[in-house]
């Protein structure tokens, strides 16, 4: 058996900035198309559930996963989100990671930065991480952390994730879950990093 983990936005789907006219929309928010895949790559994909297990493997929270809606004939039956934080079968949570000793530091921090004018976006996602969005002005690059958690930026974001919070860390529960012969992973930002990383020990 073949498992596949995928990180879902940038890696195999898209926002509506980048729409192109035969992309399939999968995510509505607030009452506009929010974002598409690739009507080849949803086929492929197709095909490819059909003989392997699919699972996404996302940082977005779990309302945020939840508003995808795939297509009239295919939606994974498993998927990890909020970084690894939350495990689904279907829209049931199988299995939650205890962040208990975090909460803490991420309750501190976000009464440090949410009424930060430097902050359009100060949450803290699922009890399990702070996510930070800076002013389109400000360079993400240049604010520090002193905490003892693991601060993470890709372009305009800022993650600031308990240090066992990983794609990583994900995908060896679900290697211990699905017993596969093989580990497919694919990502396209730091925080995918730890999960290519998980695959490639065990392709060896």
């Amino acid at each position: 058996m073949i498992l596949f983990a995928c990180d879902l936005d940038g890696t195999l789907i898209h926002s509506y900035k980048t729409r192109r006219a035969d992309d399939v929309c999968i995510e509505h928010y607030d009452g506009r198309e929010q974002s598409f895949i690739a009507r080849n790559a949803l086929e492929r994909l197709k095909n490819l559930a059909a003989q392997i297990q699919f699972v996404p493997v996302t940082t977005r929270s779990l309302e945020q996963y939840r508003r995808i809606f795939w297509t009239h004939d295919f939606a994974p039956q498993f998927a990890v989100v909020a970084n690894g934080a939350i495990f689904l079968d279907g829209n049931r949570i199988i299995h939650r990671e205890d962040l208990s000793d975090y909460a803490p530091e991420l309750n501190r921090l976000q009464k440090i930065f949410a009424h930060n004018p430097d902050f359009q976006i100060c949450r803290i996602v699922d009890e399990s991480f702070l996510f930070l969005r800076p002013r389109d002005d400000l360079n993400p690059a240049n604010f520090n952390f002193q905490t003892n958690l693991t601060v993470q930026r890709t372009g305009k974001k800022i993650y600031l994730f308990p240090p066992s919070l990983t794609k990583g860390n994900a995908l060896r529960r679900l290697i211990e879950i699905f017993r596969p012969d093989k580990v497919i992973a694919a990502g396209d930002s730091e925080i995918d990093l730890p999960m290519l990383e998980v695959a490639a020990l065990f392709a060896e």
